[in-house]
């Protein structure tokens, strides 16, 4: 199983997008140096005839509600996620699938298998910096109130640091300190650097974002469910540039950007493209995963067919182990996605992938982990 995520594992945190349009202006609080962003509409996804058909928006309330905490902290902060979050916006100046080399050595607990991180030294910044913008209706005292009982609960008091428009709050974390700051009642925005909130709250940069990653933006229309984007820089850049020292044919060789884009309605639209430097790059890449598509035809068409081939049988679907499934799920996903759901072009320099999905092509693997009931065939009714 672990094959399938190879070169797919681009297709996870890089390029799906829902139409050839007038590329969309970067939103103000994306720092200029980004390299990596993401966007999610909760609403959105929570709210569409698809979802509600699968009945995916009660499961969510309901395992939201079995999770203590979470739904303590939703309760006191007095929010609703299908009601109340519009969007979510995360953004990096690097690339989320490169390992950090300046991180410490992690190390996990032999007794509760948590794991360890050791302190940065005093007054070191994150090597991975990022930052967060949700987007909706919110209530930041009855949310402060919510942080706050949490902190308390957890023996990590929040602090209150003094904002240019607004106060702000330091919470002590696992990874180091995180910094919330809101902007009215509309716009909450968290980073794990002071100075990145303070600038993504006031919207002003110096100067603008990089030319290429506005590029890898080019397909996007900002009304997508999901999306995200990735230009081939920085330290995705240098690490592509290690392994063509050892795969000096590797096909990502001559890759720009990554785009995603998915729009979940009654049914899921979305377009994934790696725009390339040259037609033969894009060429290369579809003749690299055609090739992957029909090993994986074969191996997906395998485990439907005896899913206990790949997933234990007292584990597959038992809601005990929800947690295994749904990892089962997510990456069996991008297989079954790319054998039975995408259609695979090359436009000048762009390979691209059309995805089209309904409930009718998602059951046989939702199926298999419980999570739909297959639809009945309605007899025809003779005259």
């Amino acid at each position: 199983m672990r094959q399938w995520t190879v070169c797919w594992l681009w297709a996870l945190v890089l390029g799906f997008t829902a139409g050839q349009v007038r590329a969309v202006e970067p939103d103000p609080c994306i720092p200029p140096d980004t390299l990596f962003a993401l966007k999610v509409r909760p609403r959105q996804i929570l709210t569409s005839a698809l979802v509600r058909d699968l009945g995916w928006d009660e499961l969510f309330k309901t395992t939201l509600a079995a999770v203590g905490p979470v739904q303590e902290f939703l309760d006191t902060a007095g929010l609703r996620i299908e009601r109340d979050l519009e969007s979510i916006l995360f953004c990096m100046p690097s690339s989320p699938i490169v390992a950090d080399p300046d991180a410490p050595p992690q190390a996990n607990d032999p007794e509760t298998e948590e794991i360890i991180r050791p302190d940065p030294p005093a007054g070191e910044k994150p090597a991975k910096p990022w930052l967060m913008v949700l987007r909706g209706k919110f209530s930041p005292k009855k949310i402060t109130r919510a942080l706050e009982n949490q902190g308390k609960s957890a023996g990590a008091p929040i602090r209150k640091l003094k904002g240019a428009r607004t106060f702000l709050l330091q919470i002590e974390s696992e990874l180091g300190p995180i910094f919330v700051g809101y902007d009215g009642n509309r716009n909450i925005i968290v980073s794990n650097q002071l100075e990145r909130l303070k600038a993504g709250l006031v919207g002003r940069y110096d100067k603008p974002v990089s030319s290429l990653f506005r590029d890898s933006m080019e397909y996007l229309t900002d009304h997508e469910s999901f999306w995200m984007a990735h230009s081939n820089e920085g330290d995705l850049k240098s690490d592509l540039e290690k392994e063509l020292k050892t795969f000096p044919q590797l096909i990502w060789k001559h890759l720009k950007s990554c785009q995603l884009g998915l729009t979940v309605s009654h049914e899921i639209h979305g377009k994934l493209t790696y725009s390339n430097q040259n037609p033969a790059s894009a060429n290369a890449i579809q003749a690299e995963l055609t090739f992957d598509i029909k090993i994986w035809k074969k191996e997906v068409e395998m485990f439907l067919s005896d899913p206990t081939s790949l997933i234990p049988k007292d584990i597959l679907g038992n809601k005990e182990y929800s947690w295994i499934n749904m990892m089962a799920l997510w990456e069996l996903t991008i297989p079954y996605s790319a054998a039975r759901l995408s259609k695979m072009e090359v436009h000048g320099n762009d390979t691209v992938f059309l995805i089209d999905a309904n409930r009718k092509s998602l059951e046989p693997l939702l199926h298999v982990f419980g999570l739909v009931e297959k639809q009945q065939e309605k007899p025809a009714v003779s005259k």
